[in-house]
């Protein structure tokens, strides 16, 4: 047994894999219609969404375009939720794995070149030289910012997984007896600064992703 085994899938029912139905308890929330009233939850949302949809507004209104918010919103709540999902013991933490991560992260990645390429082939082109580059870099510069926007749904599943592993790899490591009063306001400190992390992460992964795709 080695600390990297807490990332394994070990939930079976009548030798039925159901480790990734952890990533489908968003359906279980509750709809808003089943509220009289607006519930905290509801307007934290509603100003959560609203603080998104103006920052993404922003960067496309620079670009002229329609912007696409509504897809990045629920990419950062499905986000969210699997990572505020994967701090209650006992259910299988989905998003620190790299083919969550890559899986979001590749088919937006793969839309938005070839969309781009097939409608704006000639500014697609362009824009791998960066303005006023000296004709003698263009070369180098072309083959340094192709190889940057290869990289970009690698890195983008790297800093979600990383960082996600690394929270739960520390407050496992935090997981002795001794000390116990000393470790229990630890582990509190840690499950904060987690939930902090699940939310930023969120945020980044879903800024970034917009980013990309008005660029």
């Amino acid at each position: 047994m080695n600390l990297f085994n807490i990332f394994d899938p070990s939930t079976t029912i009548f030798n039925l894999e159901l480790n990734w139905i952890s990533t489908l308890l968003i359906i279980l929330m509750m709809p808003n219609f089943l509220w009289i009233m607006p519930n905290r939850l509801n307007w934290i949302l509603f100003k959560m969404f609203n603080m998104l949809n103006n920052e993404m507004l922003m960067l496309y209104k620079m670009k002229k375009t329609k912007s696409p918010a509504f897809l990045f919103i629920a990419l950062f709540m499905f986000i969210l939720l699997n990572n505020f999902f994967s701090l209650f013991p006992y259910i299988f933490s989905s998003s620190s794995h790299m083919i969550f991560s890559t899986t979001l992260a590749l088919p937006f990645w793969l839309f938005y070149i070839i969309y781009s390429t097939c409608k704006n082939t000639k500014n697609m082109i362009a824009h791998l030289i960066p303005l006023n580059t000296p004709i003698y870099l263009a070369p180098l510069m072309t083959i340094i910012e192709t190889m940057s926007i290869i990289i970009r749904p690698l890195s983008l599943s790297i800093r979600l997984t990383a960082n996600l592993i690394a929270g739960h790899l520390l407050m496992t490591l935090l997981n002795f007896n001794s000390l116990m009063i000393i470790i229990m306001i630890i582990q509190m400190f840690m499950m904060t600064f987690e939930l902090c992390v699940a939310l930023i992460q969120s945020y980044v992964f879903s800024i970034l992703s917009s980013l990309y795709s008005s660029e």
